[in-house]
């Protein structure tokens, strides 16, 4: 770490040296780092009494350039200051700008010690959390202030199957964590992420960690740790409780509408699992190269059955339970929004769901499947009946 006054000066001084620089060099926070470059650009206007409140290493150097610049009252300020050295530096420096004849004012006495004023209590910072995704992945940020050195962000990714499967820490200045909030805000959007509650953001981290338990997937190295550190957090509310069952021809026209959910852009990427679309792709391959049927339309209409047959495979056992767990998260998440009737929808599709509707009649779900093939989805609806462009058109 570099110590020496001059060498400190000569670091604060170049315009070419960025402040994370300074920071590793000095090992101060950034934003004091920052502060006394500008005191050091500025010196002739710098106000005297912002020397007493620097670390000592910054301060040691910006009196070297007080000195220079003959400001007897700064390292008059400075005589108080908490580190001994820095007095005495300051003191030193009164008695030779009074040797070179400056009038120097007399060094301040300390002020008696008053009991610390009762301040308020810092608003911790906001957190945020984007939309599941189709693997029933979802991103959470959760910050919190660490005094004297800014603001920490944990970036945690967390899984409906497997638990709390990445977390990255980094602390960054109280300045760079509003512009990197605005920033994951409006970049986000096609994420769906939105500030939400800091115990709702710590509750499901901690709801994923205890499915790592079940899941059988380590987490992250110093989950635990960095767990400890932000402190309990609450039972996380079961979104499905949100939403109440419309009226029966509510419920029938939002569950016929419901293939326009893959238009919003937090559900555009959303496809059935892999190896669900990767059996398909290869029946497909099959009846297209198939000598059993005679012209396109029986392909056509053969490709049309399997699909129908993979879109109800793929909401087979538990996972027709799984992807209406995940459905219900988007609908909470849409109404977080603002978005009632898109969450709406989604709430019902996944009430069909519950009650054993088949996938294939659902829009929603038969969309999961149909969008990784959709020159095949066409013609075999056109196959079936030519006055329909799509199987399911979406709205």
């Amino acid at each position: 770490m570099v110590t020496d006054p001059d060498a400190v000066l000569a670091l604060l001084k170049d315009p070419n040296v960025e402040t994370q620089q300074i920071v590793t060099a000095t090992g101060t926070p950034r934003e004091e780092a920052g502060r006394a470059a500008r005191l050091v650009h500025g010196i002739a206007r710098a106000k005297a009494e912002e020397v007493a409140t620097l670390p000592p290493v910054l301060a040691l150097a910006l009196l070297r350039a007080a000195l220079a610049a003959r400001r007897a009252d700064m390292l008059a300020a400075a005589t108080t200051h908490a580190s001994k050295d820095v007095a005495k530096e300051a003191k030193r420096g009164l008695h030779v700008l009074k040797s070179r004849g400056v009038s120097v004012p007399e060094p301040a006495r300390p002020a008696p010690v008053a009991a610390p004023a009762a301040t308020p209590a810092e608003p911790p910072p906001p957190c945020y959390v984007s939309s599941i995704d189709s693997q029933g992945e979802r991103a959470v940020w959760i910050a919190r202030h660490v005094p004297g050195r800014g603001v920490e962000v944990a970036q945690v990714v967390v899984s409906d199957v497997n638990g709390l499967v990445e977390l990255q820490i980094g602390m960054l200045g109280r300045k760079e964590y509003r512009a990197f909030a605005k920033d994951l805000s409006e970049r986000g959007r096609n994420m769906g992420v939105l500030e939400i509650d800091r115990d709702r953001a710590k509750g499901l981290v901690a709801e994923a960690r205890r499915r790592n338990e079940a899941s059988g997937k380590a987490p992250p190295e110093g989950a635990d740790a960095w767990l400890g550190r932000i402190g309990p957090a609450a039972q996380v509310e079961d979104p499905s409780a949100r939403f109440a069952e419309m009226s029966d021809g509510e419920e029938r026209a939002a569950v016929e509408s419901s293939g326009g959910l893959h238009e919003l852009p937090l559900l555009r990427g959303w496809l059935a699992e892999e190896n669900e679309l990767r059996a398909l792709a290869q029946k497909l391959d099959e009846i297209a190269v198939s000598a059993l049927y005679v012209d396109d339309r029986q392909r056509a209409e053969q490709s049309a059955r399997v699909m129908t047959e993979a879109v109800d495979a793929a909401f087979a056992g538990e996972r027709r339970a799984r992807w209406a767990s995940r459905l219900f998260a988007v609908a909470a998440h849409l109404a977080d929004g603002g978005d009632e009737v898109h969450a709406g929808q989604a709430a019902a599709v996944t009430r069909a769901l519950a009650r054993g509707d088949a996938p294939s009649r659902i829009p929603f779900a038969r969309l999961l499947v149909e969008k990784a093939f959709p020159s095949v989805a066409s013609a075999s609806q056109a196959a079936v009946d030519p006055a329909a462009p799509l199987i399911v058109s979406p709205r």
